[in-house]
């Protein structure tokens, strides 16, 4: 079974490709520009434009199956709005339209995002996809939210996936700068592995005929509810880091919550690993001696004043 994948080099497109390929599939990238390594001669790659027809309908032959990564994330959304819409509500309009064109039964995986929800600081209970509607406050959300409405106006077979935000599994400097401030610590967050995201997906496409038609909030489950500073704390301590100091943070409400995924979990099967098992995965990326030297010394001596610099 060949199955495209658009975007495939985003924040978790890797382990995405990596969940199908180790499954047997054949694996077919959409990308604009940058190239996917390590992954295995089963992955072929296809230069296109999400927003362009012609190469968009190059990509889709003979394809079985079609998820759908592609897109513009916070905050270049937020800078560029016209970008945004172009790319995350015109580049899944263009696929849509060629799943319409084609008149085959392609199975569409859509992972839009919890963000959809907007932020919901008086919610006492997990948000739930029937209670708490949309409610988006960003131009990222906004997007995702149009295109949703018009993936279920389109006729086509789908399965929409609201994921919450998914860590990376290689973390950098320049990632730490951008978003680790913009979250209020006491924020209520669910965390999500990105190997169990990645499995959510493969498994809509391995069971689609049993799953499809539906809107699936995609998260941790209920032991990885926690609060912004708590998965901090665990991330950081890893390297003997503390956390940084409060007055840093976003003191506006997050859009990220705690979340209902009784729904998904018993149709997907996919809620396995948990923030511990990341953590370990972070510090597996780098030698032993390295991360006991963070831990003893560095980060014990120096950590205060690294994580001012964050």
């Amino acid at each position: 079974m060949r199955v495209l994948i658009t975007g495939g080099t985003g924040r978790w497109g890797p382990p995405v490709c990596e969940a199908f390929l180790k499954e047997g599939f054949n694996v077919r990238l959409l990308l604009h520009r940058k190239r996917v390594k390590g992954l295995g001669s089963n992955l072929e790659v296809v230069w296109g434009d999400i927003t362009q027809p012609d190469s968009v309908r190059k990509a889709m032959d003979g394809i079985d199956a079609v998820v759908h990564l592609a897109g513009i994330v916070q905050p270049l959304t937020e800078q560029n709005p016209d970008l945004a819409y172009k790319v995350n509500v015109g580049g899944t309009q263009t696929i849509v339209n060629l799943i319409r064109e084609k008149g085959e039964s392609i199975p569409f995986v859509f992972p839009s995002s919890v963000a959809v929800f907007g932020p919901c600081p008086d919610a006492t209970e997990p948000l739930h996809l029937e209670r708490n509607p949309c409610n988006p406050t960003s131009v990222y959300a906004k997007t995702k939210v149009q295109a949703e409405n018009l993936i279920k106006e389109s006729g086509i077979d789908y399965v929409i996936l609201r994921v919450t935000a998914v860590p990376y599994l290689r973390l950098t400097l320049s990632d730490m700068k951008a978003h680790l401030h913009t979250i209020p610590l006491k924020n209520r967050i669910e965390f999500c592995h990105p190997d169990d995201a990645s499995l959510a997906i493969l498994n809509v496409v391995k069971n689609f005929d049993a799953v499809k038609g539906n809107t699936l909030i995609i998260a941790g489950g209920s032991s990885q509810q926690i609060h912004y500073e708590d998965m901090l704390r665990r991330i950081l301590g890893t390297f003997g880091l503390p956390l940084p100091p409060a007055h840093k943070f976003a003191q506006e409400p997050y859009y990220l919550d705690w979340y209902d995924t009784s729904k998904s979990q018993a149709l997907l099967n996919f809620q396995r690993k948990t923030l511990d098992d990341y953590a370990e995965d972070l510090a597996n990326q780098f030698p032993a001696p390295v991360v006991a030297l963070m831990r003893r010394f560095i980060g014990p001596v120096f950590g205060r004043l690294i994580v001012r610099l964050m």
